[in-house]
Order: structure tokens, then C-alpha cells, then sequence
């Protein structure tokens, strides 16, 4: 009969066993294998990022992703925008029972795209005058390059930023920007008034006609209508100049203030008859006419209305 072996023999087959035993109950570590997401992303634009593991990983296993932003994630699979342009370190944690394991990738943020757009449009002076430069200029926003393109309404162009025009004929005109960039376009239009260029006794002219009374009358002359004459042929032609009317009454006669009232308001009416506009008329009687003038030789000159030139505006 064989003997049994002996305790010891058997020892190196319960050692193998029970290796075999401990190594098949440890936790299988966990392993980052790849971590995808957007190089680069719009601020406010959503962007898509995914962690893979290994599949042998010892359950359950926890995720966390950081953003760099302050704000966090979980799960393999999540989703995650930026608020602010710039730089960030997006780091994703897996960790199980047996160890935790971490990747990175970067990440720019830049502002979205901006069409080209025309926020201001504006044109100096206007109105303008024929044969002087009118510039335009305007407020623009977009990406660069931002292409320019001006039609100012007389068959024009232009293709700088803040370009200058003359018009050669008065008249109203019709001017339009057109901006272009790679993400978009717009236009605005303004409207240029071009007036007639002045006649050089436009702004010259210091003094216009008086015109005289006979003794205690408003009624105007056939001599005092045509040197009012000769002032309305100024005054029409002059768009820049507005009259003051004075009128004047002699010591001698009566109701000196009624009566330079009444003899301002005759001037006036022929300026109105005529066509110039009221708003282009202030009328005062002056009363008593005080010192001597050169207007007319002896007492005819206190028997007047004086017409003055007053330049629009002053």
C-alpha cells in the first residue's frame, strides 16, 4: 500500500491556488484611454465632450469632468458652454475603488462672429451748397476687413470709410452706404439737401434801400416801391439773408409812435406781396426818429423805414 504524501508536499499547489485566488478578487484599476472634445468654441456655443475607459474597469465607476471655468460635469457623455472668450483646461477624473485616473485637453472660447452693419450715417454740412465738399462719415460695426461702397444719388461712387463729395447741381439727393464682411451686410441711407451756390453779394451786402414818406402818411411811393425793388431783387436771390424793418417818424408829425408802427408794417407787406416769407421779416415801429442820418437831405429823412440785411441764424 503507497504511503500518503506528506502535508508539505502538497504546499506549493495550495500556495499557486491561492494566488490565483487573491489575484482574481483585487478591483481592475481604472483607465483613461481618450478624452474628445471641441478645440475651439463661440462663447455661448454649446460643445459636446466624451471620455472613453477601459471596459475591464472595476464598477461602479465615478466621472467628473472640470471645465476650467468654475463650473463642473459628470458622466462620460456631457455637454458644457462658455461665457467668456479665452484659454481653458478641461480635465476629466474616473475613479473606482481601486485607483482614480485623470486626462486633459484645452480649449480656446472666442467671441461669435460679427456681421457688417451700419449703425450711424451722417453727412457735413447739411444742407450742403453746390461746388463745396460735403463729407460723409459713419459708424460702422463687423469683423474685419469690412468693405465699403458709398452712392451718393448723382451717379458717384465711393469705397473709403469717410470719403468726401461735391455736388456740381442744387437739388436733394439720395445717399447710400453699402457694408460687406465674410459674415454678413447692410446699408442705411441719408438724405443730402444741396443748395444754390450764393451770389457774392450774399454775404457782402451791410445795408439795403430806405424807403420815404410823404408828411404824415403810410402809404408807400411810386419812389419808395422801387427802391424796394431793388432790395427784393437781393433778398430773392439770398436764401441766407432775413430783413429787420424800422420805420421812422418825423418830430413834426402826429402819433410819431402809431405812425412808424403803420409805415414798418407797409414795408413788410410789400416784401410779403412779393414773396418772401413773414418768417423772414421782423417789422418795428421805432417811434420818433432821435440824431440826423445821411439817409435823405432835410426833414424827409426822419419820414423813412430803414431795411436791414441780417444774415440766418444771427
Amino acid at each position: 500500500m503507497k504511503k500518503p504524501k506528506p502535508f508539505y508536499a502538497w504546499l506549493p499547489l495550495l500556495l499557486l491556488m491561492g494566488g490565483l485566488f487573491v489575484t482574481g478578487c483585487s478591483p481592475t484599476p481604472v483607465e483613461v484611454l481618450s478624452v474628445n472634445g471641441p478645440d475651439s468654441l463661440q462663447t455661448d456655443e454649446q460643445g459636446t465632450f466624451e471620455a472613453e475607459i477601459n471596459e475591464d474597469a472595476e464598477t461602479p465607476v465615478e466621472y467628473r469632468w472640470e471645465f476650467g471655468d468654475g463650473n463642473t460635469g459628470s458622466g462620460s457623455l456631457t455637454t458644457h458652454s462658455y461665457n467668456s472668450e479665452g484659454e481653458y483646461t478641461v480635465t476629466f477624473t474616473a475613479s473606482n475603488e481601486a485607483n482614480t485616473a485623470s486626462e486633459t485637453l484645452s480649449i480656446t472660447v472666442v467671441p461669435p462672429p460679427v456681421p457688417a452693419q451700419v449703425v450711424t450715417l451722417s453727412a457735413n454740412p447739411n444742407p450742403g451748397t453746390e461746388g463745396e465738399p460735403v463729407r460723409f462719415s459713419s459708424n460702422v460695426r463687423g469683423d474685419s476687413p469690412v468693405n465699403y461702397r458709398w452712392n451718393f444719388g448723382d451717379g458717384s461712387t465711393a469705397q473709403s470709410s469717410s470719403p468726401t463729395h461735391t455736388y456740381n447741381e442744387p437739388g436733394t439727393y439720395q445717399v447710400t452706404l453699402n457694408v460687406s464682411n465674410d459674415e454678413g451686410q447692410d446699408s442705411r441711407s441719408v438724405s443730402v439737401e444741396v443748395e444754390p451756390a450764393l451770389a457774392a453779394i450774399c454775404t457782402e451786402i451791410t445795408e439795403f434801400n430806405a424807403s420815404f414818406f410823404d408828411r404824415n402818411s403810410s402809404t408807400l411811393t411810386q419812389e419808395g416801391r422801387q427802391a424796394l425793388q431793388e432790395n427784393l431783387d437781393i433778398i430773392d436771390q439770398c436764401p441766407n439773408l432775413n430783413v429787420r424793418v424800422e420805420g421812422y417818424a418825423s418830430p413834426f408829425e402826429r402819433n410819431t409812435q402809431s405812425l412808424s408802427d403803420d409805415r414798418a408794417q407797409a414795408v413788410a407787406q410789400f416784401y410779403q406781396d412779393n414773396g418772401i416769407a413773414s418768417s423772414r421779416i421782423n417789422a418795428t415801429g421805432m417811434g420818433q426818429v432821435e440824431g440826423v442820418t445821411s439817409k435823405k437831405g432835410g426833414t424827409d429823412q426822419f419820414r423813412r423805414v430803414d431795411s436791414i440785411p441780417v444774415q440766418s441764424g444771427m
